[in-house]
């Protein structure tokens, strides 16, 4: 039996001397706050993606609603969101007044797809919200098309898949707007930290308005704006690790090998699916589902006690407490996404994980799916 000491956490932060070096060199400078570092990291950012105007600000969250503040979307107006997302997707909805019209998801890739949209739709919906999950982008094509044959404004939360490929190209262009995060589980962090990009001329302008508390210049106030700037340290660090992703994510990629060699044929559980317009998955997390035979739950005790890290991601929005309360939302309203969200698990991804602690991830984790069978 391989023995491993230490606990394996589900994600792990990978900083060198170079991000030290960098945030120094911006604290002796004497200027903190947004300024040439932002530009700097907003400009390989673009170049990096293929969009034509990146805009940075403080953490996904700022990003996903100034998206929102910027299209106009106000009381009175709808925007769909996927009941499986993390809850900031759903929140920033509400933070513009606007109504919140949640969505069910593909069983298999938990994204979102035009048949789930068309479900819910209205004349009042005024943007869509799509999540890109676990990395892995939504199949945009169709989506894109869908929105644009109704006038509805596309945003891609596209959180967790910086560095994917759609159909040969980096995701970051093919909706209206995207947003990044880099948060620490991020493919690339700065602590906390946001970007969104698009290819509108206008919208840039806005966005860049709205996030330095509505200034079209210094002290000339023509928007209701919001403190979203990020700092120079944080844009700092943003360029280095973004010069470093794509080796971070082809030591993903081993991880995700390492698994699949130990994970394919089991009865006990079924690795991720990836469709073909996938060119490269951004494995945020590695997400295989339990069979329907196996106790999630307890498959992550068992885990837990062998030292290993997982997570279970996103409970539906539909049953955060808060939503439930507010909007009377019941367990079975989205029966599709409930059940895909009750069996899958988040095993350990990070891109410094050993062969020994893939190999003792992947062991512990059939040894204790057999145990609890139900």
């Amino acid at each position: 039996m391989i023995n491993i000491k230490k606990r394996i956490p589900v994600a792990t932060p990978i900083f060198t001397e170079a991000e030290a070096q960098a945030v120094s060199e911006v604290m002796r400078s004497g200027w903190l706050t947004m300024g040439a570092k932002v530009a700097e990291f907003e400009e390989a950012f673009a170049e990096f993606t293929g969009a034509r105007h990146a805009i940075a600000m403080f953490n996904g969250t700022v990003t996903l609603h100034a998206a929102l503040a910027a299209l106009g979307v106000g009381p009175g107006d709808e925007v769909i969101v996927p009941t499986l997302t993390y809850i900031s997707t759903a929140n920033v909805v509400l933070y513009q007044g606007a109504e919140l019209r949640l969505c069910e998801c593909d069983p298999l890739t938990y994204n979102v797809r035009v048949e789930d949209l068309e479900r819910v739709v209205t004349p009042r919906t005024k943007a869509i919200i799509t999540v890109d999950m676990n990395g892995m982008p939504v199949d945009y094509d169709p989506i894109v098309q869908f929105a644009r044959d109704r006038g509805i404004a596309l945003i891609g939360d596209s959180a967790e898949s910086l560095g994917s490929l759609y159909r040969g190209r980096p995701v970051g262009t093919q909706a209206l707007i995207h947003s990044f995060s880099f948060f620490g589980n991020k493919n690339i962090t700065t602590g906390e930290g946001g970007m969104i990009t698009t290819d509108d001329e206008g919208l840039a302008a806005e966005l860049r308005i709205l996030r330095n508390q509505g200034q079209s210049v210094r002290y000339h106030h023509t928007h209701l704006g919001f403190n979203y700037r990020m700092t120079e340290l944080q844009a700092a660090i943003g360029i280095v690790q973004l010069q470093s992703l794509h080796s971070r994510l082809q030591e993903k990629r081993r991880v995700v090998e390492g698994y699949t060699r130990h994970f394919a044929g089991s009865q006990w559980l079924s690795l991720p699916v990836v469709p073909d317009y996938v060119d490269q998955h951004g494995w945020y997390m590695y997400a295989p589902a339990f069979a329907e035979t196996v106790d999630r739950d307890e498959v992550v005790k068992s885990l837990g006690e062998a030292g290993i890290e997982t997570r279970v991601s996103f409970p539906p929005v539909h049953i955060q407490p808060y939503y439930v309360e507010r909007f009377g939302y019941k367990i079975g309203d989205f029966p599709v996404s409930l059940d895909a969200w009750s069996h899958l698990i988040n095993l350990p991804i990070s891109p410094n994980l050993t062969a020994e602690e893939i190999d003792y991830v992947a062991t512990m984790t059939l040894m204790a799916a057999e145990k609890h069978r139900r």
